[in-house]
């Protein structure tokens, strides 16, 4: 079993590197940085990387539309694995700041949203700056008087920061779901940890359009499921691009597409659409 190549977004101390950090941790392989989620689908298409991990949505503030948008542009691409990624954001800052000090916080828009009542409550007053990564706002606060991060506890690891308070998401459970994608014609049976040949609880993935948007019709798709009492854990609506009102629907279901319940619905929803893919059925992991 060869170890194999990540691509996640960069740079270090996000937490799309802590994610696939410890997946590696756990199951070998290299990960290389890149600067956007459009970057991570090109090296996937590029064949510089093996998979892509693509953040695909958050339990509070809901999915990354781009992530979806680029898997639908790109056809070559299956998904293989599901990780799920707690999250937790902590007040960070340069070594002798105090917290009843600072007056400007950096972070990400998504850390900020998620953080919102911790800052309403203790920082009314301070400055918010919304960067383009967490990581990129704490390489600002190191030389800055009165500033802090919010941020992964990775960031103190990298930057040498203090953690000034912890858990700013509250009682509210907070978790960003990754998917590990790559190119349909990639050979990892080998690896065990992926795709079908994995041993875990799996979930399937499709996206489908109707042949005709009519009244009724995304009820009639979801009733083939129901027959086979298959549970839906997800279903979101995506524009086509190509004419108004006209959507995509990105649906996940439990089980695996080999089941022979799963098969037949999904067969049935296939002569329904008039768009229909397969992304993959695939397991998923819970990372600390």
């Amino acid at each position: 079993m060869r170890d194999l190549d990540y691509a996640y977004l960069g740079p270090p101390g996000t937490f799309s590197e802590q994610a696939i950090s410890n997946y590696c941790s756990r199951y070998g392989g290299r990960t290389h940085q890149c600067e956007s989620i459009r970057d991570i689908v090109e090296a996937l298409s590029g064949d510089r990387v093996d998979l892509g991990l693509l953040p695909l949505e958050n339990s509070l503030e809901g999915s990354v539309n781009l992530s979806l948008d680029l898997i639908y542009q790109h056809s070559e691409l299956k998904l293989y694995r599901e990780i799920i990624l707690p999250i937790a954001h902590y007040l960070q800052a340069a070594p002798g700041v105090k917290k009843e000090e600072i007056e400007k916080i950096y972070s990400h828009p998504q850390a900020i949203a998620q953080s919102g009542e911790y800052l309403n409550k203790h920082f009314k007053n301070a400055k918010i700056v919304y960067t383009e990564s967490t990581a990129a706002a704490a390489s600002k606060v190191l030389d800055q008087d009165k500033s802090a991060v919010i941020g992964s506890i990775r960031l103190s690891e990298i930057y040498n920061l203090n953690i000034l308070a912890e858990n700013l998401q509250g009682d509210l459970p907070n978790a960003t779901r990754f998917v590990l994608a790559a190119k349909k014609d990639k050979d990892f049976s080998d690896n065990r940890h992926l795709g079908d040949s994995a041993d875990s609880e799996f979930k399937t993935s499709i996206i489908c359009a109707p042949k005709v948007n009519e009244a009724g019709v995304l009820y009639r798709i979801l009733g083939e499921f129901a027959k086979k009492k298959i549970d839906l854990s997800r279903i979101e609506s995506r524009p086509t691009r190509q004419r108004l009102g006209e959507y995509l629907f990105y649906i996940d279901l439990k089980g695996n597409a080999e089941n022979t319940d799963l098969k037949e619905a999904l067969n049935k929803v296939k002569e329904m659409s008039g768009y229909f893919r397969m992304l993959g059925s695939y397991p998923k992991t819970v990372i600390e």
